[in-house]
């Protein structure tokens, strides 16, 4: 038997960061949107576990979060971990957008179908934070607030559908880099700034941004080039991609005639329904 679907990443709608946690995170609050840029995952029976990916950059052994959510949940299954996981690779990697977490989130919801393990969501939530911070986040998708170290996802309701450009340097951001440069120097907010009445913009703070511009000084030029199109932009999550928000139409040729190096994906945001048919095991997999 063969499953498919797609993993859509996220952006962060703004990002609150705070002072370390006795655990060593750092406590964070945010609000996370799906958006209709996707990876594609299929598994299918096999004697032993492999993963297979179009990426050459992505690792294929235990050093994947990918193989490493399959083990975690054939050993929680007490089944054997036999599969072939296939992984097409379009969110970019070190950019923000959550690929690597998506990507185990839907592992373990169609290895999960795979292997008949019985488990019900609040399982695979488990196991989904104990694999990394944002993992829970798609398992569940469309918009949510985010808390804790990231493993404490409440669902909103969907904001209007938003377009989208997501605009993305040729170079990744270390995401533990840029938390050590942010130190937790900053008291978490109490609120976010797009839930205060009359909030104007789509996007609202990255606590992070800074430390992203400490680490990587080479981002200063492409966010004074985001920041010629449109006011409404931010760098996502931990960096390097940086979100435009109602781009004007010729926003995308623009940006990559300026910056011919660097990746434009025109995209939108997904709503919880729309996430829910795209994440969901069938042999056609996910959205058309």
């Amino acid at each position: 038997m063969r499953l498919s679907a797609r993993a859509p990443a996220k952006i962060n709608r703004e990002l609150r960061v705070g002072r370390i946690r006795p655990d060593g995170f750092h406590e964070i609050r945010s609000r996370m949107t799906s958006i209709s840029l996707a990876d594609t995952l299929s598994v299918e029976d096999a004697e032993g576990l492999e993963l297979s990916c179009d990426a050459p950059a992505v690792p294929a052994g235990d050093d994947n979060i990918v193989v490493r959510a399959a083990r975690l949940l054939a050993l929680r299954a007490a089944v054997p971990p036999r599969a072939h996981i296939r992984l097409e690779k379009r969110v970019p990697m070190g950019g923000g957008l959550g690929g690597g977490s998506a990507d185990a989130a839907i592992a373990l919801r169609l290895l999960a179908s795979l292997w008949k393990t019985g488990a019900d969501a609040g399982d695979l939530s488990e196991i989904a934070a104990a694999l990394g911070s944002d993992v829970p986040f798609f398992l569940t998708g469309g918009e949510a607030n985010v808390t804790g170290r990231g493993e404490v996802v409440t669902p909103v309701e969907d904001s209007a559908p938003a377009e989208l450009l997501l605009f993305v340097p040729p170079f990744p951001v270390s995401t533990a880099g840029v938390y050590r440069e942010h130190a937790g120097r900053f008291a978490l907010a109490e609120r976010l700034e797009i839930e205060r009445p009359g909030a104007q913009k789509f996007l609202g703070p990255n606590d992070l941004a800074s430390a992203v511009l400490a680490i990587e000084p080479r981002m200063e030029a492409y966010v004074e080039s985001a920041g010629r199109i449109t006011r409404d932009h931010l760098i996502s999550g931990s960096g390097a991609t940086i979100v435009l928000h109602a781009p004007s139409p010729g926003a995308a040729a623009a940006l990559a005639a300026r910056h011919p190096e660097a990746g434009v994906y025109p995209c939108r945001t997904l709503t919880r329904a729309e996430f829910q048919q795209a994440t969901s095991p069938s042999p056609r997999g996910g959205l058309p």
